[in-house]
């Protein structure tokens, strides 16, 4: 498995991975265009990548198979984790084709390494398996917000 930062050109793929972060537990909750017409769903991606935006991709064998990314939010427009505007909200998919080989673990780890934030953020419904990965990291739950957990980690 390669690590790589996430550039423009992972645009596309950085769209998928969120459609899948975003239907989870296999429910097509969300397609494309229900994506793109939501507004605070959009977030997680549109005008990638801003200055302050970083990520991780991870390739098996020349393919793209997950990606962990994060983006500062402000209080008038804020992600669905968000606790700050210094404090990046990041997201993560991996495509179900390589589920269950330690890549998400390993693009969360980079994620945390190279982030030159103290802290980040994230939103997990608690029924989500990557809630017990996120937990192993360190993250915390500082709150909830309709069905889902915020998490926060100090680094």
């Amino acid at each position: 498995m390669l690590l790589r930062p996430a550039t423009a050109g992972d645009f596309a793929f950085l769209t998928e991975m969120l459609l899948k972060a975003y239907n989870w537990d296999g429910t097509p909750s969300f397609d494309l265009d229900k994506l793109r017409a939501e507004d605070k769903a959009w977030r997680y991606v549109g005008d990638w990548p801003r200055a302050t935006d970083f990520g991780v991709i991870a390739e098996v064998d020349g393919t793209p198979a997950g990606a962990a990314w994060a983006r500062c939010f402000t209080a008038d427009r804020p992600g669905y984790g968000y606790v700050a505007d210094d404090v990046p909200e990041l997201s993560l998919g991996v495509s179900a084709a390589f589920r269950r080989r330690g890549i998400a673990r390993a693009l969360m780890t980079e994620l945390i390494r190279v982030s030159p934030y103290p802290k980040l953020s994230l939103s997990v419904d608690p029924k989500n398996p990557a809630a017990e990965l996120y937990r192993s990291l360190g993250f915390e739950k500082v709150g909830t917000v309709e069905t889902s957990d915020t998490m926060v980690l100090e680094h």
